[in-house]
């Protein structure tokens, strides 16, 4: 595909875009004029733990544990005093809980050493205490302080590019693309409230676009970047399984050579 081509393409992609946007915006405002925080929490601090444990985790399941943990640890001072084997014993059925656990207590004793037990209000102060990333911090940012953000996990990525508003390239670009085409006052809310639609209109399997309220008539092809990417992943892993395989097998016929020496 010659340039020229390439960025005809791109610019009526961007148009549809532009002229999507303001419908999306409609029915989300429509459907979720509210829509509450779904992690439980009563403060940026216990918000922040929230959201660091929700990384690989439902927030039911999220919301299952921190009652436990806020009542042992209600401050940062209180995580950082806690043995991350308490923590990791109240967090256990969290996905990725070990390394959770350890970046808990650790968060605790710099949220101290660092801001006075307080949680910071810059994204890069939020960036640098550990397990938060780029996408936690903008969580804390609108919904903890009021800072516009638009904080972009899995869900929203996946429905920014089935809606055409993003080609899926990365969360990055992502972010970028939302920014570009919601007005920054709603970025807070939006947030929320895709997140909220995918769950109940638009989950990523199963999914009949002809019923979806925003599919119906938004829906695109999965993008090329995006399916790429599916296809690599997917080769990588049954290159890895069949390595395993292999593997395997050798260790079965060395082991089963080593028995026939034996017995002889």
């Amino acid at each position: 595909m010659k340039a020229r081509d390439f960025a005809k393409i791109v610019m009526v992609r961007a148009m549809r875009a532009a002229l999507k946007a303001p419908k999306i915006h409609r029915i989300l405002d429509r459907l979720y004029p509210e829509p509450p925080i779904p992690l439980e929490h009563r403060d940026p601090f216990t918000l922040l733990v929230a959201v660091a444990l929700s990384a690989q985790t439902t927030d039911v399941r999220v919301n299952l544990v921190t009652p436990e943990l806020f009542r042992r640890a209600p401050t940062a001072a209180d995580l950082a005093a806690m043995e991350v084997a308490e923590i990791l014993s109240i967090i256990r059925t969290c996905g990725l809980a070990p390394a959770k656990s350890r970046n808990l207590q650790r968060m605790g004793e710099l949220l101290v050493e660092r801001h006075g037990g307080m949680v910071p209000r810059t994204f890069a102060e939020l960036e640098a205490l550990p397990g938060v990333g780029h996408k936690t911090a903008s969580v804390l940012m609108s919904q903890a302080f009021g800072v516009p953000a638009f904080a972009v996990d899995t869900h929203i990525h996946r429905l920014a590019a089935r809606w055409g508003l993003s080609d899926g390239h990365s969360v990055v670009r992502t972010e970028a693309d939302l920014k570009a085409l919601f007005p920054e006052l709603a970025w807070n809310r939006l947030h929320l409230q895709i997140i909220y639609f995918g769950r109940e209109h638009c989950p990523a399997r199963g999914h009949d676009p002809a019923i979806c309220p925003i599919c119906s008539w938004a829906f695109v092809r999965e993008p090329a970047p995006a399916k790429a990417r599916k296809r690599g992943a997917a080769a990588k892993k049954n290159a890895s399984g069949q390595e395993s395989k292999k593997k395997l097998t050798k260790k079965k016929l060395t082991k089963k050579k080593t028995t026939k020496k034996k017995t002889a």
